[in-house]
């Protein structure tokens, strides 16, 4: 219960403080302090370069982007095409995503979805909180609890699984819309606000900035706002585009939290659904954390 939010998470997500949500200007592969070394780090840096890239991709910007040397890179592209990981468009054009490496990711996409990704994610938080955790979708304006890992407390809070709700509601529709863009917001919000409880914000100027307070943080923490007596502390994960498709939620009775524990309990759900987005081919940030 007392362990570092970090525990058990990879190293690969980190703090970047100040930075907000948005793909590296690199698209996706930020240059390295230090340029790998290592063919195999090298190889696997310039295939997600590539990949993450939206058009070809040519040798000297490889190399400047990577930091690795330029007549290293012009070998192992060559190398990467012979073996269909790459293809070259034209004799002397960029590089692009080769057959090969579409049928892996065909192949490791069918054996993965988003449950299978979210799961470790969300058993580690419960493992370390004790308190149910729950993956939810946007569909439209609206926040569906997907699935859930509980918690072995005798008295849980508990959402149904596959109903929606409106995205202005709990702390798992609060993630979400905080990570819209600002035109979005306006709209959703101009659709009014329910009063669900006596603690419900319905004033959108005081919902708005409740958002963006929650924007800086990464998280969003709400409390008796939905349900009375409930609470929930959630996190907005990303896809491979940037676009915000759910959030992951911790959702408890309001006086079995903590108060002083909510910024820890933030930082770990945010770092959870980072590693969710990053499972989901998302290569950006949000709030202080970087992936």
């Amino acid at each position: 219960m007392d362990a570092s939010p970090d525990a058990q998470w990879p190293d690969h997500v980190g703090t970047a403080t100040g930075l907000v949500r948005g793909h590296s200007p690199d698209h996706g592969v930020a240059h390295p302090s230090e340029p790998p070394t290592s063919v195999a780090a090298r190889i696997i840096t310039l295939l997600e370069f590539v990949s993450l890239g939206e058009e070809q991709v040519g040798v000297r910007e490889a190399a400047r982007r990577t930091g690795i040397d330029r007549s290293a890179v012009s070998r192992l592209f060559a190398q990467l095409e012979r073996l269909g990981m790459l293809h070259q468009v034209g004799d002397r054009g960029g590089y692009t995503i080769g057959p090969r490496l579409f049928s892996l990711a065909g192949a490791l996409r069918a054996r993965d979805n988003l449950w299978n990704a979210a799961r470790q994610i969300l058993e580690v938080l419960v493992d370390q909180y004790n308190e149910t955790c729950y993956l939810t979708a946007r569909e439209g304006d609206r926040v569906v609890f997907r699935e859930k890992v509980d918690s072995n407390q005798t008295i849980r809070y508990v959402v149904v699984l596959g109903r929606p709700f409106q995205l202005a509601s709990g702390a798992a529709g609060q993630a979400i819309l905080s990570a819209l863009e600002e035109a979005e917001i306006d709209r959703i919000l101009g659709q009014g606000l329910t009063k669900h409880t006596a603690n419900s914000i319905t004033d959108p100027t005081e919902y708005r900035a409740q958002l963006m307070e929650s924007r800086k943080r990464g998280y969003v923490c709400s409390i008796g706002q939905w349900v009375r007596n409930g609470s929930g502390v959630a996190a907005p994960y990303f896809d491979a585009a940037g676009d915000c498709v759910g959030s992951i939620t911790m959702s408890l009775p309001a006086d079995r939290l903590d108060r002083e524990r909510i910024p820890e309990i933030g930082h770990a759900i945010l770092t959870g659904s980072l590693k969710l987005s990053y499972r989901l081919g998302y290569r950006g940030a949000w709030g202080p954390v970087t992936v």
